[in-house]
């Protein structure tokens, strides 16, 4: 969830905030979803629905996912801008901002990389779904499904909206535990033998929400010159993040 661009002084620690740590967080998000959904609670019927539409996001051959989570004071004060994180996937082939505002372009080597590209990997439960009210989103008529997972450093609420003329997710909102993570080097043993990195993480009792829209089909196209992204597409997906009618 973090990331270090120098190494630490052995025996020294550094603090972040994961919610100053913004594409990490993101991508540390639906990784850890993804890895605990299956083991959470025994898999029930209620989710058999919200399971059919994640799988057939993941199944188009061109999905555009954005997520914006607001940035808290401290990030903003370390000099984080506010950007909204994209990953464009087409085919095999993933086109993301997450390290380049000019975006970097990346081979999907295996279904499950491509899967976690797509942003919908983390939706896809087994258990404890809960239909909610139909909504219109961006001139959509949706249904939407939430549930809950605990992490192990506290629960983690979730909430997806799915095109019901498509059977296709639009939009998510994910509101977890921040955490404080605490990075350092151990100081080196005996025989020169060289310190251990350790990544310790605590909740600080603050939460972090991220809003998360899907475009598919022709509407998805790759970034342009410098990381243009397509006009429409992203007037598109800004709806969708806003949770316009």
């Amino acid at each position: 969830m973090t990331c270090i661009r120098t190494p630490p002084t052995p025996g020294a620690r550094r603090r972040f905030s994961s919610s100053a740590q913004r594409a990490p967080v993101a991508r540390a998000l639906a990784a850890c979803l993804a890895c605990a959904l299956g083991t959470a609670q025994g898999a029930d019927s209620s989710c058999g629905p919200l399971a059919k539409a994640v799988r057939a996001g993941m199944a188009q051959s061109r999905i555009h996912a954005v997520i914006d989570t607001p940035l808290n004071a401290a990030a903003l004060k370390m000099g984080v801008k506010q950007v909204l994180l994209h990953s464009i996937v087409i085919d095999k082939v993933q086109h993301s901002n997450a390290l380049d505002p000019a975006f970097r372009r990346v081979a999907l080597e295996t279904p499950s990389a491509r899967d976690l590209a797509t942003d919908l990997a983390a939706f896809e439960v087994e258990a404890g779904c809960k239909a909610e009210a139909r909504e219109r989103l961006a001139g959509r008529a949706t249904q939407a499904w939430s549930f809950s997972i605990d992490l192990g450093r506290g629960e983690a609420h979730v909430k997806v909206w799915v095109d019901t003329a498509t059977g296709l997710p639009v939009r998510a909102l994910s509101d977890e535990p921040d955490v404080d993570v605490d990075v350092g080097f151990t100081k080196p043993g005996q025989a020169g033998a060289a310190g251990k990195l350790e990544v310790a993480q605590k909740p600080n009792g603050k939460r972090v929400i991220g809003t998360h829209a899907y475009l598919y089909g022709e509407a998805v196209r790759p970034p342009g010159a410098k990381g243009a992204i397509d006009p429409a597409a992203l007037a598109q997906l800004q709806a969708l993040l806003k949770g316009t009618p």
